[in-house]
């Protein structure tokens, strides 16, 4: 738990940085203005709400369907699906939310606390997903990784301290702010750990990790272009061969009044001009910025293109290419394959506990 800690506490920083970067809070919010003006716009243009909810919206956004291969076991993969389905689609999607922002999520399947020896309760299962940032699993290092140790933890509102609860395929441990004198052991009833890591890829990164460098660059065109505007609103007059009467006039003014007079060294006036200064970005270049940054963020994410151009001869694939569907199919097929097999997992927990309560055949398994 020790060295599992301080890997975890890591891992929770990063979580807690991407997590306020999808809520908003981004990288361009600590621009310092500039050493030459007052003037420091920042516009934060969130991209990473919407590619989380698009991408988790098209991989999750229907329930999942448990199929028997063999028929003899319909009705107990019908109850099973029932019970697992009974809060709809959102442990879910919450979880591929999670995956999607912070590269991994946290599924967790217990016996229902109303059960008892006299009664059993319709939703016999507790089926709920994790916060990363209180949950880890420790893995093997043998072939296929298997967890050998699950993890949750949270920050008791009385003590301030941290209760932990974490369990093996035999044992539950149960402890408070890492002081063995608080440790409790008790046998697993399931004889599975109930927590399964749900990851978003192989090197668990998320949807748009990849694309922040992207994301802050079009933040930054964003807040410059403000600038600009703002620039020419507050464009300082100047006046060539003349100056004030008042003396006073010092930098804060002219800021203010946005007005400066220049004279000539030898302190002549001739020669009357004025003219208005704004630093202006050139509108082209910026839009053609604006565009490359756009694609290389879709290319990145996998979203597709919403300003592609229709020619009129395109129909079927060629449209799903051209405006990059076949992106996001690629997108949700790869994270389909890890969310299965963190699915059958949560499953197998549930099966044990239906089948301790007699609810379903003994020789059920998530082969069948």
């Amino acid at each position: 738990m020790q060295k599992a800690l301080g890997i975890h506490n890591a891992n929770r920083l990063d979580c807690e940085y991407l997590i306020d970067y999808f809520l908003g809070n981004q990288d361009i919010l600590n621009r310092m203005p500039s050493g030459t003006s007052n003037i420091n716009n920042k516009t934060v243009v969130n991209y990473a709400f919407p590619i989380t909810r698009e991408i988790v919206g098209y991989t999750f956004g229907s329930p999942t369907e448990f199929i028997p291969k063999d028929m003899e076991y319909q009705e107990d993969v019908s109850k099973l699906s029932d019970i697992y389905n009974y809060e709809d689609n959102t442990v879910d999607i919450c979880s591929g939310i999670y995956a999607s922002i912070c590269g991994v999520g946290y599924m967790i399947t217990l016996p229902s606390s109303s059960i008892s020896k006299d009664m059993t309760p319709d939703i016999p299962i507790v089926h709920s997903f994790l916060d990363p940032r209180n949950t880890f699993v420790v893995q093997s290092t043998e072939v296929g990784n298997p967890t050998i140790l699950s993890c949750n933890y949270v920050v008791n509102k009385v003590t301030g301290k941290k209760d932990y609860t974490c369990y093996t395929d035999k044992f539950k441990f149960e402890f408070s702010n890492m002081n063995p004198d608080t440790l409790k052991v008790s046998i697993n009833p399931v004889g599975r750990n109930p927590i399964t890591m749900v990851p978003n890829s192989l090197f668990l990164t998320g949807d748009w990790e990849q694309a922040i460098a992207v994301m802050n660059a079009q933040n930054l065109v964003s807040s410059d272009s403000l600038n600009d505007i703002e620039g020419t609103i507050k464009s300082l007059l100047v006046i060539l061969g003349a100056e004030f009467e008042d003396e006073d006039t010092d930098l804060a003014k002219i800021k203010k009044n946005r007005v400066l007079t220049l004279v000539k060294g030898t302190g002549e006036t001739g020669g009357l001009d004025a003219k208005f200064i704004a630093p202006k970005l050139e509108s082209t270049s910026v839009q053609n910025i604006r565009e490359y940054l756009e694609k290389a963020r879709n290319v990145i994410t996998g979203i597709p293109d919403r300003s592609a151009n229709s020619s009129g001869g395109d129909t079927g694939m060629a449209v799903l290419n051209r405006d990059g569907w076949t992106d996001i199919e690629i997108v949700a097929r790869l994270k389909e394959m890890f969310y299965k097999n963190a699915k059958k997992e949560q499953l197998s927990v549930g099966i044990e506990i239906l089948k301790k309560l007699g609810l379903i055949r003994n020789d059920l398994s998530t082969l069948n």
